[in-house]
């Protein structure tokens, strides 16, 4: 009885420690040839501009801004101008959305979409602590395995 306890305890602590994944074990991953880093999966925005199209969007960020890739159009935000990065209570394969409120030409806008987050990709959560950086009055949540 004691080894199934044992057993049990220490498979929970790992499971801990590798859902967690504390900042400095990450893999910081491979960024693509513009040195951008992929925090999505690929979604369907509406586009109003091009007939009422449903056209696949991705999101990216690097070191001092976030990327949001349309097609042909690529829009720039700077992290700093990010002021609230939120998940949503929809989940969609066991993903949740995530929302990020940010300034962009005086307006308050926001992007939505579902994180690609794996043990082997950790972009998302490294643009978590990116956003968190470059603005602290900045609402981030906090990613942790409950939250995924």
């Amino acid at each position: 009885m004691l080894n199934l306890i044992l057993c049990v305890l220490i498979l929970v602590a790992l499971a801990v420690v590798m859902l967690r994944i504390p900042t400095r074990w990450r893999n910081r991953g491979k960024a693509n040839a513009d040195g951008l880093r992929k925090i999505s999966l690929t979604s369907k925005t509406f586009r109003p501009g091009k007939g009422g199209q449903l056209l696949p969007t991705d999101y990216y960020f690097d070191r001092d801004n976030f990327y949001i890739v349309q097609l042909e159009k690529k829009t720039q935000v700077p992290l700093a101008s990010i002021s609230k990065v939120e998940r949503e209570a929809i989940r969609v394969n066991n993903r949740s959305f995530w929302i990020v409120t940010y300034q962009h030409n005086g307006e308050t806008k926001q992007a939505r979409f579902r994180h690609n987050f794996t043990l082997f990709n950790t972009a998302f959560a490294d643009f978590l602590d990116a956003v968190q950086v470059a603005n602290p009055q900045a609402s981030v949540r906090k990613f942790t395995a409950f939250t995924v």
